[in-house]
């Protein structure tokens, strides 16, 4: 007996570890410890991140970002992420984004952000050589796609801009440097390709409009929101002197002109026969 309990105690043993390998094998990668991505450069007002996994923590400048991380910005909240690659996150008030993607290999880099609320500003990094760094942010209704340069984008949503019917959902995006590709997020059908000193919005499920100058579309940027106190929601439009260009969605307006007859002469007052 004594021999038969020892032979199934080791049988049991032997279960345990292979049911421990399976274990291993399945949930391993998600045990692992998060890829780091980069990390913060400064902060200030209240600015959170939410672990993958469920952990929310205060951020504070040294602190590292890891893939997957969800950056949520208070009120007052900014914040500046310098990534692996030295491209840098500038996140304004009440923003909330998620580093989805990022990836550096051979001097090439991959990274994917997606951008829920609030103004992200980027300043993307471009290797030199063949190898470049590609860079996308991602809105509920838009992508931004670039390689190498200094843009902002912001989401808006639950507001209805004058000049749109309907629509309360809007990506724009404002550049300084390089180009930016702005197309929707379901199809890049009806894409627009924005310059340096241009911007455009997105709106809704609708094709990005006609970019124009800076300041002059009504597009939300990260230096109006900070200027707005946080309330990004209000900025939209910006009193520029342009009206919004190539509206897809404008509401249709009507002009009518009054022609006022001429009033017959004045009696021939005061003149002598």
């Amino acid at each position: 007996m004594r021999r038969d309990r020892s032979h199934y105690g080791a049988g049991f043993g032997a279960e345990l570890l292979f049911i421990g390998g399976l274990l291993l094998l399945v949930f391993g990668p998600a045990a692992q410890a998060q890829t780091v991505a980069g990390s913060f450069e400064s902060v200030s007002g209240q600015v959170q991140i939410q672990r993958l996994g469920g952990a929310t923590i205060g951020a504070a400048a040294g602190v590292g970002v890891n893939v997957g991380d969800r950056i949520v910005t208070g009120v007052n909240g900014h914040a500046v992420i310098v990534l692996n690659d030295q491209s840098r996150l500038e996140l304004g008030p009440s923003s909330s984004i998620t580093l989805d993607q990022f990836t550096v290999a051979g001097g090439a880099g991959s990274t994917r952000v997606s951008l829920f609320s609030g103004v992200l500003r980027s300043l993307v990094n471009s290797a030199s050589g063949a190898a470049r760094t590609d860079y996308q942010v991602h809105t509920p209704n838009a992508v931004a796609a670039v390689r190498g340069t200094k843009f902002d984008i912001a989401f808006t949503e639950n507001t209805i801009r004058p000049g749109y019917q309907g629509c309360e959902q809007y990506t724009d995006v404002s550049v300084y440097q390089g180009t930016v590709n702005l197309s929707l997020a379901a199809t890049p059908n009806g894409s627009v390709d924005i310059s340096a000193g241009y911007e455009s919005t997105l709106p809704c499920d609708h094709p990005p409009i006609t970019p124009g100058p800076l300041a002059m579309t009504g597009a939300v940027s990260l230096d109006s929101a900070n200027a707005g106190g946080g309330n990004i929601a209000a900025l939209a439009p910006a009193s520029g002197g342009a009206p919004v260009p190539a509206c897809p969605v404008c509401v249709p307006m009507t002009t009518t002109t009054v022609t006022t007859p001429p009033h017959p002469p004045p009696p021939n007052v005061g003149v002598v026969h």
